[in-house]
């Protein structure tokens, strides 16, 4: 198979990728890309590589702690990632999240895809992303179950109330709801954050997966 294209999604934590755009990722490994999962925290991580790869991609993991990310170091240590990797495409946490972890990656995501100029997206965690607004959505109805399956995976990793009264709800819920709003079973929304290529801060519009 042609890998179309290389992309990147960059996460604090195990769990957020799932959440956030687990239907997404198998539906772009499915369509030819290549595709990286990062969780910089590599603790709570029992599962993860399981996860990642019943959704079709590759993890890797940085060796923070929850809560405890450094953030010259973690910029240092993306950079290597980008340089090795280098993703045409990036997908990263929203840019205002309640979540220390969650702002740091996302702020240092930013700062090397800005400057390495690719094209970047932002995924929403419903607990924590403040403000989120989407312009694109991406049908994951037939990707939903492999998006169950992967967190199931990973109920290892985390505490039983946790899992089931934190991490389950924001995966079976947000979905649906998405999808009512844009005319399918079930969705994944994303704010696009810009392209060099073209230069325009609003080029993508509730587009198809196959057009990114």
């Amino acid at each position: 198979m042609i890998c179309l294209k290389k992309i990147l999604v960059t996460s604090a934590h195990s769990d957020d990728p799932v959440i956030g755009m687990g239907g997404t990722i198998r539906q772009l490994s499915l369509n030819g890309n290549q595709v990286c999962v990062l969780s910089a925290c590599g603790d709570r991580i029992s599962g993860f590589k399981d996860a990642v790869e019943t959704l079709g991609a590759q993890a890797v993991h940085f060796d923070y702690s929850y809560g405890k990310i450094d953030e010259a170091k973690l910029f240092e240590d993306l950079k290597e990632l980008f340089e090795q990797f280098n993703p045409h495409v990036v997908f990263t946490h929203w840019h205002t999240e309640i979540l220390y972890d969650h702002q740091v990656v996302s702020e240092q995501t930013i700062r090397l895809a800005r400057r390495s100029e690719k094209e970047i997206y932002l995924f929403e965690i419903p607990a924590s992303s403040i403000g989120f607004d989407f312009d694109v959505a991406i049908d994951i109805t037939a990707s939903y179950e492999y998006k169950k399956k992967a967190i199931e995976l990973m109920k290892d990793a985390f505490q039983e109330r946790v899992f089931t009264e934190e991490i389950m709800p924001s995966i079976i819920y947000p979905s649906g709801f998405r999808g009512i709003q844009v005319g399918c079973e079930f969705a994944e929304v994303f704010k696009h954050y810009g392209s060099r290529f073209p230069l325009a801060p609003f080029n993508k519009r509730l587009v198809h997966i196959t057009q990114i």
